[in-house]
């Protein structure tokens, strides 16, 4: 029972503060939501901004969410995984604090800019969990992570109805402060530990955290065996400098599949509505019924739902395959997009479908549960599962940099693409952008449920592990011969 596991709340431990940062990012997601009715409005006694103005607002994270990883990424690959998780969570606080005492248009947009500075917390935070998880609790523990982005949503929404958008960044510090202070008490990543050769320190925590089960001690030995191979291969190799070092693992095959793996399933998540639907979902549904009360309430229940959908993912993941659950799922969101483009073309240029109102914002909810059951929550497992651990660094900054240049494109363009194609139209170009992701991920993804991370990286290298000589590990390191 995971009651009396004591391992269990130790990755419980470790998982909180996860969730905690991810719930202000929802807030950071959503808050455009609350932002700009406020500032658009031209009977606001605060801050006023045009509509261009207001989706730089909206999209300007996006933007420095690049700088973001190229900051953090070499401080998650150099210094460690709880320095660069401290570092990601002050800064958003530095962002709220300044949001919530923002004067003019400006002093938002650079709020704005510094919470963009944490979105490397999306990728990092996900490595970092699936690092401290045992491999049966990865795939949950990063849906309740991103159940918790969710949560932050939902609040961020119902806030607004009774508090300002000042009130509500005020508030957010609240959580960022908390995951600082649980983050103190961790011990280091034992992949982490192992990569710099640091092996009786990554026993030790890998252990705290473990056990030492006979399953538990032979994915600590693969994985010291792994790194030591890589020590013994660096020594033995001749010294090159930084940028020939850079140059050569940018050419490196099983580098380049991951970020490729990696900027299919983010284009995914963006394009199934992950981050447009929570910014722009009332923009959305106004379009279509007329009506703000109705698309203020179908905002909240689609974070509801989205939450729903996404305490479902923790069972199908436990359950079912990645490729499975991806795949089948994933063409079923994409089916679900074009309805909502074909009932939007039928109710807007064809006056059609009159005689049930209902219809249009309840296509749009069955979306948001359905993408977030499956294709979601499925995707954002596997870009935390496919790095090699060497490389994990620069693959979150790549991979970081296309996230966020996706995300700032998708929050810069819906209302662009809304107001000139119409909601029909720019439903049917994201599920197009779904349906060709697929399809080449359908043959070059590896399955990673119930594998080890250094099952799956010995997977993507090709390396067999029969081939790997056994007296490369020391019996002093691990001390129980598997």
């Amino acid at each position: 029972m995971c009651c009396a596991d004591i391992f269990f709340w130790r990755q419980i431990f470790i998982l909180i503060p996860g969730c905690l940062h991810a719930i202000a990012m929802g807030f950071m997601v959503a808050f455009p939501a609350v932002l700009n009715p406020a500032i658009l409005s031209p009977n606001s006694t605060d801050i006023t901004a045009t509509s261009a103005q207001a989706s730089w607002i909206a999209s300007t994270n996006g933007i420095s969410g690049i700088f973001g990883f190229l900051i953090f990424s070499p401080i998650f690959q150099i210094f460690g995984r709880k320095i660069t998780s401290i570092g990601l969570n002050l800064t958003l606080i530095v962002g709220w604090l300044t949001l919530s005492l923002a004067n003019s248009i400006t002093v938002l947009v650079f709020a704005r800019a510094i919470q963009g500075l944490s979105i490397g917390g999306v990728f990092i935070g996900s490595i970092t969990i699936c690092e401290y998880a045992s491999p049966r609790r990865r795939g949950y523990f990063t849906s309740i992570k991103i159940i918790s982005l969710g949560v932050g949503s939902l609040v961020c929404h119902s806030f607004a109805i009774f508090c300002t958008w000042r009130q509500i960044a005020a508030f957010c510090i609240i959580p960022t402060a908390l995951a600082v202070v649980f983050i103190l008490f961790w011990p280091e990543s034992p992949s982490f530990l192992a990569m710099k050769g640091r092996f009786e320190e990554c026993e030790k925590a890998f252990t705290w955290l473990n056990g030492n089960s006979v399953e538990s001690k032979r994915e600590l030995k693969d994985l010291i065996k792994a790194q030591m191979r890589r020590h013994e291969l660096i020594r033995k190799t001749e010294k090159i400098s930084y940028v020939e070092s850079f140059i050569k693992t940018l050419k490196n095959k099983e580098m380049q599949k991951a970020c490729i793996i990696t900027a299919l399933l983010t284009l995914c998540i963006d394009a199934c509505g992950r981050y447009f639907l929570i910014a722009y979902i009332t923009q959305i549904l106004v379009e279509i019924t007329g009506s703000k009360s109705i698309a203020i309430y179908c905002s909240i229940v689609s974070d509801l739902l989205l939450i729903f959908g996404l305490s479902i993912s923790c069972i199908v993941i436990r359950k079912f395959k990645r490729r499975k659950i991806l795949f089948s799922l994933g063409l079923l969101t994409t089916a679900i997009m074009f309805i909502i483009s074909l009932v939007a073309v039928l109710k807007s240029k064809y006056d059609m479908l009159s005689q049930v109102p209902w219809l249009f914002p309840f296509v749009i909810l069955l979306h948001t549960f359905v993408a977030h059951i499956g294709l979601v929550p499925v995707s954002f497992a596997i870009t935390a599962e496919v790095y090699p651990l060497e490389y994990k660094g620069i693959c979150s900054c790549i991979s970081g940099i296309v996230f966020t240049i996706f995300y700032a494109l998708t929050l810069k363009l819906t209302p662009m693409m809304i107001e000139f194609m119409g909601v029909s139209g720019t439903y049917a170009v994201y599920a197009l952008l779904v349906m060709f992701c697929l399809a080449i991920l359908y043959f070059i993804l590896p399955e990673t449920k119930d594998r080890t991370l250094q099952d799956i990286e010995d997977e993507i290298r090709g390396t067999d592990r029969s081939d790997v000589d056994k007296n490369l590990l020391p019996e002093k390191v691990i001390s129980a011969d598997i």
